[in-house]
């Protein structure tokens, strides 16, 4: 009766064996199958073209797979089998209770995260090239802006010229009534002035401006992203003006900061504080026109001390 309860225990044992997922074969010091499961003879049928029979073939085999298994490029010792399954292979040591020594080869089906690191693999693949395209869309567009500055610099001077020599013409036409020498002179020294502003760029002019205005420009905090480049020159041009005009003020402190989802622009001065709620003029206003345009916001304190805040979104 015993050997029959051996026999089913066996039994049982193998068939819970060859159950199991995962392709298992162990091997004995010589490299001699002792037990392998259903799962690993399948896969040897694809290296060898038969049922294992030893380690060292089946070794060869992975170390040189034959036509139809393919070893993948991203993880060491896996490979790619005629089925389209992935498998990836280990090989060690293991001890069993008596203290002998066996030699066991397992591989892993690791075909869906394979499948995974592929389409991740796809999709970073796609979000660099959006990445470059995007890059080369702001490059453009600053060109752009560039060129559309000036142009608009281009213009305006020569509407400059233009008014200079109207008065010229009537003056040296003899109309000594409608024009002073002294109008000629001025206009001829502001278009002159223009001019030399004109072959600025947009931080130079308003250096330039904040250098004659008699006010110190401080900057600090992160980088603010190119594409509001506008809206903080405008924000700081309506504050130098209000600076000068209102609060008689010697400095002006421009911080950028971020937050989860804004960056955030704050401009304050030195001077006086106002004597009661600012009333939004034409400056402010069409600044927070841009800003809202944007998506952001703009935030103007009075009291006890004027702070433009302007929250703008995070690219």
């Amino acid at each position: 009766m015993m050997p029959k309860i051996k026999l089913l225990r066996r039994n049982a044992v193998k068939e819970g064996f060859d159950r199991l997922p995962l392709a298992v074969c162990f091997f004995n010091t010589k490299g001699i199958p002792v037990l392998c499961n259903l799962q690993m003879y399948r896969l040897s049928r694809y290296l060898l073209g038969s049922d294992l029979q030893y380690l060292g073939e089946m070794e060869m085999a992975l170390n040189s797979p034959p036509t139809g298994v393919t070893p993948t490029e991203r993880t060491e010792s896996t490979y790619i089998f005629p089925d389209k399954t992935v498998w990836q292979f280990e090989k060690s040591v293991v001890t069993d209770g008596k203290g002998s020594s066996y030699i066991r080869l397992m591989a892993a089906d690791v075909t869906e995260l394979h499948n995974a690191l592929l389409m991740q693999e796809q999709e970073n693949k796609q979000l660099r090239k959006d990445a470059r395209e995007l890059a080369e869309l702001s490059e453009n567009a600053q060109a752009v802006a560039r060129e559309k500055e000036r142009l608009s610099a281009k213009s305006a001077l020569h509407d400059s010229l233009a008014a200079c020599l109207t008065v010229t013409k009537q003056y040296v036409g003899g109309n000594l009534k409608s024009v002073s020498r002294e109008q000629i002179i001025s206009e001829w020294e502001h278009s002159i002035a223009f001019r030399n502003m004109g072959k600025m760029t947009a931080k130079e002019r308003l250096l330039s401006q904040a250098e004659k205005s008699g006010i110190k420009l401080r900057a600090d905090g992160v980088k603010l992203p190119d594409e509001y480049s506008d809206i903080l020159y405008s924000a700081i041009v309506v504050t130098l003006n209000n600076a000068v005009q209102y609060a008689k003020a010697t400095e002006l402190h421009i911080t950028v900061t971020k937050s989860e989802n804004y960056y955030i622009i704050s401009i304050r001065n030195d001077g006086i504080s106002p004597e009661k709620e600012i009333v939004e003029g034409g400056g402010l206003t069409n600044l927070r026109r841009k800003v809202e345009k944007t998506g952001g916001y703009m935030r103007v304190q009075s009291l006890p001390d004027f702070v433009l805040r302007i929250g703008v979104p995070k690219l």
